[in-house]
């Protein structure tokens, strides 16, 4: 019945059980699991250094995003308000692959064999829905909500928007 599952992923833990029920198919059915992380750029710096912490991501990317954090704050201080300053993309990415490493591993770690991982750049909800039909994906499985408190507001979008446009069957977790 499936042959390829597609599953978003952000690191969330909706993303995360998103992954739980894809291995399970994927067992059952001897899928191919595709695993999609799109760049979290919308996310700010905090996000960011919270999740390398929950990813156990290495030193010197805390680092850097530390460093990024301070900048904020003090520009924040000097500007009487918020500042927000982009994080380059070369750490975007290495947060990316952090992600996707680790989604690998829950996957293959609830009995998926055969998982790839692509890190894109771009809007979410397009890239998904391009990647569901290069990949012909026989369905899509993703979390209803992505991190904090602004991703997980554009999440509920983006899910929102692949579930209607999508002309596979979608799958939304809580």
């Amino acid at each position: 019945m499936f042959e390829t599952i597609l599953v978003p992923t952000d690191g969330s833990d909706h993303a995360n059980k998103a992954i739980d029920l894809a291995a399970d198919l994927a067992e059952k059915f001897k899928a191919r699991i595709v695993l999609l992380h799109v760049l979290l750029n919308q996310s700010s710096v905090s996000e960011l250094i919270k999740l390398c912490d929950e990813l156990k991501g290495p030193d010197d990317l805390k680092k850097k995003l530390t460093k990024i954090e301070d900048v904020e704050l003090n520009t924040a201080a000097a500007a009487y308000g918020p500042v927000p300053i982009p994080v380059p993309v070369n750490l975007l990415e290495e947060i990316g692959f952090l992600i996707g490493d680790n989604a690998m591993q829950l996957a293959e770690a609830k009995g998926a064999e055969n998982v790839d991982i692509h890190v894109r750049v771009g809007v979410p909800a397009d890239l998904i829905l391009a990647a569901a039909e290069h990949e012909n994906a026989d369905v899509i499985i993703m979390g209803s909500r992505g991190l904090g408190h602004i991703t997980g507001m554009l999440m509920g979008s983006v899910s929102h928007k692949v579930n209607h446009l999508s002309d596979c069957t979608c799958i939304t977790v809580k």
